[in-house]
C-alpha cells in the first residue's frame, strides 16, 4: 500500500493541451497556455505573439518578433505550437519571403550578366572577344600592354550588361517569392498530415510556420553579402593595390546562410517535440527528414529554372554576348 502511494505522488502530471508539467498546485488549469481543465474547449488558439499584438495595434514589432524566435525557450515554443494562424502571422512570413527573395535575387545578379574574355578569340565559344550585341559595357580591363608570356587562357576583360542584370533580378526576385511561399505551403500540408487524424483540425503549428521565417534573416544577410562579389570581379581584373578576394564573400556568406539553414532546422525539430505525445514521432521525423527535402526541392527547381529561362530569354531579346 505504501509503494502504491509513494508512485501515485511521484507520478508527474502534463497539460493535454502543450505537455507542460504541472505542479500539484496547477490543478486547475496550464500555466503555460491556460487550458481550463474543467471544461471541454479547443486546444489550439488565437495568434496572441507579440507581433500579432504590434500588428494590431499598427506599430511595428518585425525585429522584436524575430528575436522573440531566435531566442525562444521550450516554454516559449509548446506556447506557440497551439496558435493558429492568422492576419499577422502570415504579414510576418510574407515580409520575411519578400526579404529573402530580394537576397535570392541579389545573388543572381553575380552570375548574370557577366563575362570574362580572353585576348584570343579562338578560345572564345562565340569566336570573338568584342559583344555582337548591344547593352554591353567594358567595366575592367587587365593594365596594356599585357606582360609578355602570359597564359593564353587568362582573362583580359571584363564585360558587363546591365539589362540582362536587371531582367535576371527581375525574374530571379518574382520566382523567389513563388517558390518561398510555395515550400511554406508545402510544409504546413506536411505538418498536417504528420498529425493524427484526430489533430488535422486544430490548425497545430500553422502560426509557428509562419513566424519560424524569422530563420531567414540571416539567411537573407548572406546573400546581400554575396550579392557585393562583383566588387572582387572588377578589382582583381583591373589588378588594383588591394581589392577584396572573391572567397571572402564566399565564405561570409556560407557562415550566415549556414547559421539560418542549421537553426532553422534545429528550431523545426524542437517544435515537432512539442506534438502530443501520440503523434510526435512522426511530426519530428517530418521536420528533421522531409522539410530539408522540401526546401532542397523548391531552391533546386527555383535555380535549374532559372537557368534554363535566361539564355532563351535573352537570346530573343538580343541581348546575348
Amino acid at each position: 500500500m505504501t509503494k502504491r502511494l509513494r508512485k501515485s505522488r511521484s507520478r508527474t502530471r502534463r497539460c493535454p493541451a502543450c505537455g507542460q508539467l504541472m505542479k500539484p498546485s496547477s490543478a486547475d488549469g496550464c500555466p503555460l497556455c491556460d487550458f481550463d481543465f474543467g471544461r471541454a474547449q479547443p486546444v489550439t488558439g488565437a495568434d496572441v505573439t507579440p507581433f500579432a499584438r504590434t500588428y494590431a495595434d499598427g506599430e511595428p514589432g518585425w525585429r522584436r518578433m524575430s528575436e522573440w524566435i531566435w531566442f525562444s525557450g521550450t516554454g516559449r515554443i509548446k506556447h506557440i505550437a497551439l496558435m493558429q494562424s492568422s492576419v499577422a502571422s502570415r504579414r510576418f512570413a510574407w515580409l520575411n519571403v519578400v526579404l529573402l527573395a530580394v537576397a535570392l535575387a541579389c545573388v543572381q545578379q553575380t552570375w548574370v550578366g557577366w563575362r570574362w574574355v580572353t585576348a584570343s578569340p579562338a578560345l572564345e565559344p562565340t569566336g570573338c572577344i568584342e559583344p555582337a550585341s548591344e547593352g554591353w559595357v567594358r567595366l575592367a580591363s587587365a593594365p596594356r600592354p599585357l606582360p609578355p608570356g602570359q597564359a593564353a587562357e587568362s582573362y583580359v576583360d571584363l564585360w558587363w550588361n546591365p539589362l540582362q542584370t536587371a531582367f535576371a533580378m527581375g525574374i530571379a526576385l518574382a520566382g523567389g517569392m513563388i517558390a518561398l511561399w510555395l515550400g511554406l505551403m508545402l510544409t504546413r500540408f506536411g505538418v498536417s498530415r504528420a498529425h493524427a487524424a484526430a489533430y488535422r483540425g486544430e490548425q497545430r503549428m500553422t502560426a509557428a510556420l509562419h513566424y519560424a521565417t524569422a530563420w531567414m534573416v540571416p539567411v537573407a544577410l548572406g546573400g546581400i553579402v554575396l550579392g557585393l562579389r562583383p566588387i572582387a570581379y572588377v578589382g582583381s581584373m583591373s589588378q588594383w593595390t588591394w581589392s577584396p578576394p572573391e572567397r571572402l564573400f564566399v565564405l561570409s556568406s556560407g557562415v550566415l546562410a549556414g547559421f539560418g539553414i542549421v537553426m532553422g532546422w534545429f528550431w523545426l525539430v524542437r517544435l515537432g517535440t512539442a506534438s502530443p505525445a501520440r503523434t510526435r514521432a512522426r511530426v519530428v521525423f517530418f521536420f528533421v527528414l522531409c522539410a530539408p527535402v522540401i526546401v532542397a526541392g523548391v531552391a533546386a527547381g527555383w535555380w535549374w529554372g532559372l537557368s534554363q529561362l535566361y539564355p532563351l530569354l535573352f537570346l530573343k531579346l538580343g541581348l546575348s554576348f
